[in-house]
């Protein structure tokens, strides 16, 4: 018999080192009905979604219904339908449809404590009875794998966001220009907050041509899994919109319209109590009818999310006066947390001060941190 040719020579000797190595690279396996079986981690199981990370694509997201079997090599967080709680199984492959979950080890016992002659003796552990293999369950059962806070009850589940933008020129120009915004989100199963403040400064030749500062946020209670009620309140101060302080306080009425991992969007409406004090012109205080918009959507072919935030007051004593704040634009990511943004805010006041723009525009391009 010749010589092996080189490539079934290195063939053989990658398969060898394959059985030799300790364990063996091992991974989570997902059946499609199509017959297609892919390998890497399961990252989040919906009743509508898989979230699967592969080595060769990155993060795949997966329609549930295209999923025939799921089979993990490690532990991970199980949800069942009308469970009231969670477990922590390994799925090993079952018939067609069905998955066995095998609870995980018990964790090691804690060391035994000296005994003294003082000490009582141990109390007796009755006769645990044998309990036999865990039975199959039909994989619909299953409703989440790695459930979030908001999905299982349990926890609560936080993600924010830094972006600043900026410029500084010297010579036969001189302008410096600062703008931050940060969003703080907190999410359980049945409440959720939003926090947000921004801040631009800008100046021109040692002369302040922006001064601006918004904290605002909202407190939602879930009455289901759509409809909430909320509490909101905001303060911002804008030299050149005449604002020395305009303070907003109100409640309402909300719902979530769509939400899915590509999509969300929910309304809001209200009432209001607005306090405007002025650096020049007269104080006010009148009620309002408010409303609320938040709306997103990524992009799946570019990993950019699009969004639009928008806040309103309607004047209830003069109608002719309505404020808008809103803030649109697309964000995408580019490096392990941190991303690039292109954003449009716009502020408008019906009625604006003596001297001053209804409209306030400004285009930003900024750099982030999101977690």
């Amino acid at each position: 018999m010749g010589p092996l040719p080189r490539a079934a020579l290195a063939a053989s000797m990658l398969a060898m080192l394959a059985m030799l190595a300790p364990g063996g690279a091992r991974a989570d396996t997902i059946t499609l009905h199509n017959g297609d079986r892919l390998t890497g981690r399961v990252l989040h199981l919906s009743p509508a979604t898989l979230t699967f990370e592969t080595t060769w694509a990155g993060e795949l997201k997966i329609p549930r219904y295209e999923v025939r079997a799921i089979e993990t090599d490690k532990p991970v967080t199980v949800l069942r339908e009308r469970a009231g709680a969670t477990e922590w199984a390994t799925l090993k492959p079952a018939g067609s449809g069905q998955v066995v979950l095998v609870p995980e080890a018990p964790p090691a016992p804690r060391p035994e404590q000296p005994q003294t002659e003082s000490s009582p003796p141990p109390a007796q552990e009755p006769p645990q009875a044998e309990i036999g293999p865990p039975a199959p369950v039909p994989l619909p059962q299953v409703r989440y794998l790695n459930p979030k806070p908001e999905e299982s009850g349990e926890g609560v589940s936080y993600e924010g966001r830094l972006t600043v933008s900026g410029a500084h020129a010297r010579g036969n120009d001189s302008n410096e220009r600062l703008y931050a915004e940060g969003d703080l989100a907190a999410r359980a199963i049945d409440w959720r907050y939003a926090l947000n403040g921004k801040l631009r400064q800008e100046r021109d030749h040692s002369a302040s041509t922006a001064s601006n500062w918004l904290v605002s946020g909202n407190f939602d209670r879930f009455l289901d899994a759509d409809d909430f009620g909320y509490l909101r309140g905001s303060v911002e101060r804008d030299r050149f919109r005449d604002l020395a302080r305009r303070t907003a306080i109100g409640a309402g009425y909300g719902r979530q319209l769509l939400h899915t991992p590509r999509a969300s969007l929910s309304l809001r409406g209200g009432l209001d109590g607005i306090d405007v004090r002025r650096f020049a012109g007269d104080n006010e205080s009148w009620p309002a009818l408010g409303w609320g918009l938040e709306a997103k959507y990524r992009i799946d072919a570019w990993s950019a999310e699009l969004f639009h935030d928008q806040q309103g007051f309607w004047n209830l004593e003069d109608t002719a006066q309505i404020t808008l704040r809103s803030r649109s634009g697309v964000r995408v990511p580019f490096a392990s947390g941190l991303t690039a943004s292109l954003q449009l805010n716009f502020d408008w006041d019906r009625i604006p001060a003596a001297g001053r723009h209804a409209a306030d525009a400004t285009w930003l391009l900024g750099l982030g941190y999101a977690w």
